[in-house]
């Protein structure tokens, strides 16, 4: 929390621009420099639409489940653009709004509210997509990613400790 402070407030300094950067994420594990960036966020690397299908052969999906998630796809690509695309016009208009001396404070907070609003359709979206791609899996293949992902845990709290010790920390 204190890196995403300090970055809006050197973005807020310089007027806005970060060098052709991409601005900072409200997501935990997003950014121009973090691995989650690319992907969306924590809960699409919890075994989402796009993780079934390219991890299709070690889930065991049938051709028809694969053939399912692939519709769903493109209905969640698109859904999710237009979640994106309006939470980065509310953070334009927040951003505009505090600062300009002129704004009252109703219309800021009303801002704040809108920014706020954005991301919790963006986060209940990404939940709501999680959802529906493991409404397709069997209890089998369900066990099998959980599994999947107790193991990929594991070998992240393993890395870093390995990483911890190699810095002396």
């Amino acid at each position: 929390m204190r890196r995403w402070m300090s970055q809006q407030a050197a973005t807020a300094q310089s007027g806005g621009q970060t060098g052709g950067e991409q601005e900072p994420s409200h997501f935990r594990h997003s950014g121009p420099n973090r691995q989650g960036a690319s992907r969306g966020g924590s809960l699409r690397q919890a075994g989402g639409v796009g993780h079934l299908l390219r991890n299709a052969e070690e889930h065991n999906l049938t051709e028809e489940q694969e053939e399912r998630l692939e519709r769903m796809k493109l209905d969640f690509e698109l859904e999710k653009v237009d979640l994106q695309a309006a939470l980065r016009k509310a953070k334009i208009l927040f951003r505009a709004l505090a600062r300009d001396h002129e704004s009252s404070e109703q219309d800021v907070m009303k801002a704040i509210d809108d920014v706020a609003r954005c991301e919790a359709d963006l986060r209940k979206m990404r939940f709501r997509h999680l959802k529906a791609a493991h409404g397709i899996l069997n209890d089998d293949q369900r066990k099998g990613l959980k599994a999947f992902h107790k193991q990929r845990m594991r070998d992240k709290v393993k890395a870093f400790r390995l990483a911890k010790q190699g810095t002396g920390g």
